[in-house]
């Protein structure tokens, strides 16, 4: 009988195992979906489409950090100009067929300390957001570090 009261023992953990993990992938889905059903439709005022930017056959994704103009931004100062880039149209509107998503020139920045592979800016304040190419390696949280580096670098320097 106590063989019995083990096997029904450890058959019962399994059981709840399973029930447990199974609930918790229900539930992580469900968040999901829920997730990006709220990302999918959300219209009204705001744009919903990307911030994206084309620019020496690279794509770059834009992030809410500006340049420094006069002590107002973040810290990423614009630096050398390297030439025009395309910003991709943006039909947001699915009810307004009339309307053509057409894609703008902008002018393009190195930001000082960053290597133009991995982050670029536009003309501020038209543009001033910091753009991150996809493929990159370098994170948010990097980038930040080198445009500090750099801004320590020319305080040094004055």
């Amino acid at each position: 009988m106590g063989r019995q009261t083990a096997r029904g023992k450890v058959r019962g953990r399994f059981v709840r195992s399973v029930s447990a993990r199974a609930t918790l992938a229900a539930a992580a889905l469900f968040i999901t979906a829920s997730c990006a059903g709220a990302v999918a439709t959300q219209g009204g005022s705001g744009s919903s489409c990307a911030a994206l930017l084309d620019y020496g056959g690279r794509t770059y994704l834009g992030h809410g950090l500006h340049p420094d103009d006069e002590g107002d931004g973040d810290g990423v100062r614009a630096g050398r100009r390297l030439g025009t880039g395309s910003v991709p149209g943006c039909d947001d509107t699915p009810n307004e067929a009339d309307q053509q998503a057409t894609s703008r020139s902008v002018t393009v920045y190195a930001i000082e300390g960053v290597d133009p592979v991995h982050a670029v800016t536009l003309d501020y304040p038209t543009g001033g957001t910091l753009y991150i190419e996809q493929a990159s390696k370098k994170t948010l949280p990097e980038l930040r570090k080198l445009i500090e580096a750099q801004e320590l670098d020319d305080a040094a320097t004055t």
